[in-house]
């Protein structure tokens, strides 16, 4: 029946509010960690790294290590600690939402991230060479594409307009300004979250984030042909109208003969707004597929299943959508990233019209173009997706920019 997606999404929402609702232990700012060498080569390291990020999550990636689950924001710091004390700098990891910590060493070398750390960046010795991490869109960027996605949301849904983004950068303007012009050199994790960064920031390159993938998920024997009308999104927490779901569903409404399987949390405000929607025949919530024994359901829905679909804003690809590109799902809509035509059916437009478009040229590959397709994604995931290859080509930036 249906109605069991407006159930199951009902029920979930429940959970997060009252999981919410529980008294939690408030916690300070962490403290640094310092003097990290666990991967730097023989002999004595000659230089000093200081980056802001979460202490925490590096602990994490090393204690789970080589099966790290999360690459934001554990393998992500896992990967940049590797690569800079293997070229030779002892690490510190400095709390990004401490805009208290201060400087106390010489450092060589500053990754900044976040709004918070601008006294850090007044502290720092002159010629420390100071790199920005911005895990999405420039925030002038970020913001107008925000106001820009709610604004059609609520014209299209007829609802009052609102000021209030799940995803918000308030209070964080300054500070990340300053840290996007300040910074030596910064990278970006999509060509069109590169663009916003036009004018604003420094020797700025594209460099895909990795993305762990769910091994027990992973297909080896999937049905193309049943798997053509088939399409999932995937998503991480927080933000369905700038992640673009409730274009999707909208597209899918459209299409009773396609089908769309929703693997992540609906945000109450999409999950009202769609109540018809969700209840389609074709529109299908399997994010509770994920936990215990259901996950055998998930593995047995991925046989059928050949697209990964996504429209976000131009903020990057999202590590859930690069995972699922490595479960060997063939991309679909208007997503962040680089891809030809033999794999991938991608679009310039996150209007719901060129979405159907996509989603019905995509449904109308052979079974062999989708096998084909699909191997393709592999090769791709594997070479440009993987926290390895991230590892990789973070370092050899560090070496091009002389480091």
């Amino acid at each position: 029946m249906p109605l069991i997606n407006l159930l199951l999404i009902r029920a979930n929402q429940l959970a997060d509010k009252w999981r919410a609702a529980r008294p939690k232990k408030i916690g300070g700012m962490e403290s640094p960690i310092e003097d990290i060498r666990l991967f730097c080569n023989e002999g004595s390291p000659s230089k000093r790294a200081l980056i802001s990020l979460t202490p925490s999550a590096f602990s994490r990636a090393v204690a789970n290590a080589p099966d790290i689950q999360c690459f934001n924001t554990d393998g992500f710091s896992y990967e940049v600690v590797k690569a800079l004390n293997e070229k030779g700098y002892i690490v510190d990891i400095a709390d990004l939402r401490d805009k208290s910590f201060k400087v106390q060493k010489s450092y060589d070398f500053y990754l900044g991230h976040g709004g918070n750390c601008r006294s850090i960046l007044d502290s720092l010795a002159l010629g420390t060479f100071v790199m920005h991490y911005p895990s999405g869109a420039y925030l002038t960027e970020f913001n107008r594409m925000s106001k820009e996605r709610y604004d059609n949301f609520c014209s299209r849904r007829n609802l009052p307009p609102t000021k209030r983004f799940i995803r918000s950068l308030q209070g964080l303007e300054d500070g990340e300004d300053y840290l996007a012009r300040r910074a030596d050199a910064s990278f970006c994790s999509g060509p069109r979250t590169l663009a916003t960064f036009s004018g604003v920031s420094k020797n700025t390159p594209l460099l895909y984030l990795g993305a762990y993938v769910q091994r027990d998920l992973l297909v080896g024997d999937r049905d193309f042909e049943a798997g053509r009308r088939n399409f999932i999104y995937v998503a991480g927490t927080g933000g369905n109208i700038q992640k673009g779901m409730d274009l999707l569903i909208e597209a899918f409404a459209r299409m009773p003969e396609l089908h769309l399987y929703i693997y992540c949390k609906v945000e109450k405000e999409v999950s009202d707004a769609y109540a018809r929607e969700l209840v389609l025949p074709n529109i299908h919530y399997v994010y509770h597929y994920s936990k215990g024994v259901l996950r055998k359901r998930m593995r047995s829905l991925l046989r059928k299943i050949n697209f990964t679909i996504s429209a976000p804003m131009d903020s990057g690809p999202g590590t859930a959508m690069l995972g699922s590109l490595g479960l060997g799902l063939i991309p679909v809509g208007y997503i962040d990233i680089e891809a030809q035509d033999t794999n991938s059916v991608l679009v310039n437009s996150f209007e719901i019209e060129t979405i159907m478009d996509a989603a019905r040229r995509a449904s109308q590959k052979s079974a062999d173009w989708c096998r084909q397709a699909s191997r393709e994604t592999l090769e791709r995931y594997e070479q440009l997706h993987t926290p390895r290859a991230f590892g990789a080509n973070f370092k050899a930036y560090l070496q091009r920019l002389g480091l």
